[in-house]
């Protein structure tokens, strides 16, 4: 997978639209990919270079798309196509980029995308270290290098502390990892993702 074509990158799409229908998704006007439930991510696949539309679709459907939205796509990148928000307000189209290498030695990387539309401002500890302050819907925080081990991960309101969800987490070496906050709250979800980069070889 590293061996890209210098015309070409790679890019998937993430489903994190709270209550929405299964979709498809199409660029400038062709199939990209059918059928993605809420929190579905799709493969990866080499697209070329250019400015692209994006319109999602009801599954099946071909009219009336449910949103509309443009990406530009530079050679060698990778990307993650996310629809956000909510089925009955507001629905958005956002472009993630994704680390490229790999991290050297016994390390891995790791960031955390706030996609909880009605959630605040929130705070993540690992081990009850804090890590990352502050962090706002739609915000895709940097990639931080973390030591490959089992995690307890707390988020918790930036506003007051309070903790609004708790998980763990095992982190491999040499692994890139999206951590994604999908849903609403009180329910949302942290998704632990691995980027693309983790498959390049």
């Amino acid at each position: 997978m590293r061996n890209f074509n210098e015309n070409y990158s790679l890019v998937r799409g993430l489903h994190a639209v709270v209550g929405g229908d299964t979709v498809d998704i199409y660029l400038n006007g062709n199939p990209f990919f059918y059928n993605i439930k809420f929190t579905d991510f799709t493969p990866y696949v080499y697209v070329p270079e250019g400015k692209y539309t994006v319109e999602v679709f009801p599954r099946d459907q071909k009219e009336n798309p449910i949103v509309t939205g443009t990406i530009e796509v530079s050679p060698g990148e990778l990307i993650t196509i996310a629809i956000t928000g909510e089925s009955d307000k507001t629905i958005e189209i956002l472009q993630i980029k994704e680390e490229m290498e790999t991290p050297t030695g016994n390390k891995s990387r790791a960031r955390f995308i706030h996609l909880v539309p009605n959630g605040r401002p929130v705070d993540i500890l690992l081990d009850k270290e804090m890590v990352l302050e502050d962090v706002e819907y739609k915000e895709v925080t940097p990639y931080t290098d973390v030591d490959p081990k089992t995690y307890q991960v707390d988020v918790l309101l930036n506003e007051n502390g309070q903790l609004i969800r708790q998980i763990r987490v095992t982190i491999n070496p040499g692994r890139v990892y999206s951590f994604y906050g999908l849903g609403n709250k009180p329910n949302f979800q942290i998704f632990q993702s691995l980027d693309g980069a983790t498959f390049m070889i």
